[in-house]
């Protein structure tokens, strides 16, 4: 049997090729729905029979237990399970190396690994690029392991990338944008079609637009125009973004906006708390002596963010999935399982409670309760079922 790749989630189980009748015929139409690039997949190589006939991923037993949550109005079925991949998510540091930083740099290298250990946690696919000047100097940044490699600056091939850039006070955003896809970078080559894209600059000034004495920076409107305005689509839209701006700057503690966070902080950094406003994220004082909780709270966040989203798999070699046959169960840490009844009567953000399909039919999201639920609890589990026919919630 092949193994599953590192990045599987470790919170979210689908059921992928059951049968359900009693020669186990395939339960997949002709009907196709779109599948989201997962970066993997499941082929029927993925899976093995078990004595049923049915496929399941480790050979066990998965027969119908009996209780009824398999059939659906249908003819009992067997079903089978294999992990899915929560929507992956690509975050980029960039660090501010000028000379009111050395404090600031130090607790970035204490702390970094706090971001990626959070993560771990939660089962998501990461993945971390650093925009900084390597090194072993005061305002040099070193990442050692487990994000970083053993030698400072360089790859932990796949989850860490560090682009040799130096950073000063104002231009941050700026060469963020400049090393997407030229020299010292490019960082492009790490993003993943589909992942949230998170931003962290840490500075405790402001990213300045041009002024003949310190230097050139860019609005936080330029840099939103220059991230959607990349090829291929990776940032969104301006009607949907897809990345969220949390910086570490010189303002108080989010929502606060001033005053400075303490006499070492130059500027509250207005550029970036528009950025943060612009994309739903928050930002953190960089006043603080530890960015531990720091990390591990945007680490969350980004978890919390795509708790509500699955992505429908691809079906086993062949077969076509049929829509009108998945039914979503959740089960909380230590818990009883429950059925999500679809409700498809309205779009998530109009108040629907229940599960739907993404418009693009690549997702199943998760509305309301449901996915009030799961936010709460992000060690809990979401069965995907397929091959009985789909419960409904009832009109109101």
């Amino acid at each position: 049997m092949r193994s599953l790749p590192a990045y599987v989630s470790l919170g979210f189980l689908v059921a992928v090729g059951a049968a359900c009748s009693a020669e186990h015929a395939p339960i997949f139409t002709e009907l196709d729905v779109g599948t989201a690039d997962t970066g993997g997949g499941f082929g029927s190589d993925g899976l093995v029979l078990d004595d049923t006939g049915s496929f399941a991923l480790d050979g066990s037993d998965d027969t119908d237990p009996g209780d009824g949550r398999f059939s659906g109005g249908d003819a009992a079925c067997a079903k089978s399970e294999a992990a899915a991949i929560k929507p992956p998510v690509d975050i980029i540091v960039s660090i501010d190396q000028s000379g009111s930083m050395s404090d600031d740099i130090a607790n970035v290298k204490a702390n970094v690994n706090k971001l990626s250990d959070f993560l771990k946690k939660t089962g998501l696919d990461y993945r971390v690029v650093m925009v900084a000047q390597p090194g072993t100097g005061t305002y040099s940044v070193c990442v050692p392991p487990p994000l970083g490699a053993a030698a400072c600056g360089a790859e932990n091939k796949p989850i860490f990338k560090q682009i040799n850039q130096n950073v000063q006070s104002w231009d941050s955003l700026k060469l963020v944008l400049a090393t997407y896809d030229k020299a010292p970078g490019p960082w492009s080559d790490v993003l993943r079609t589909g992942a949230v894209k998170a931003f962290i600059p840490i500075t405790d000034d402001n990213s300045n637009p041009c002024t003949t004495s310190t230097g050139c920076g860019i609005s936080a409107v330029d840099f939103d125009k220059g991230l959607l305005a990349k090829p291929g689509g990776q940032f969104g839209t301006a009607a949907k973004r897809n990345y969220v701006v949390y910086p570490i700057m010189g303002a108080p503690a989010y929502p606060a906006e001033s005053p400075k966070c303490g006499t070492n902080a130059v500027n509250t950094g207005p550029e970036y708390i528009a950025l943060a406003k612009l994309t739903k994220g928050k930002w953190f004082p960089i006043c603080l002596k530890d960015f531990g909780p720091v990390f591990e709270e945007i680490a969350k966040t980004l978890a919390t963010k795509v708790a509500c989203e699955l992505t429908v798999p691809p079906p086993p070699t062949g077969e076509k999935l049929d829509p009108d046959k998945v039914n979503v169960v959740w089960t909380p840490t230590g818990g009883k399982s429950e059925d999500v009844l679809q409700d498809k009567s309205k779009p998530c953000d109009a108040g629907a409670n229940g599960w739907q399909y993404s418009p693009d039919g690549t997702k199943i999201l998760l509305c309301g309760t449901a996915c009030a639920k799961a936010q709460a609890d992000l060690g809990s589990k979401l069965t995907v079922e397929f091959g009985c026919s789909t419960k409904v919630k009832p009109p109101a």
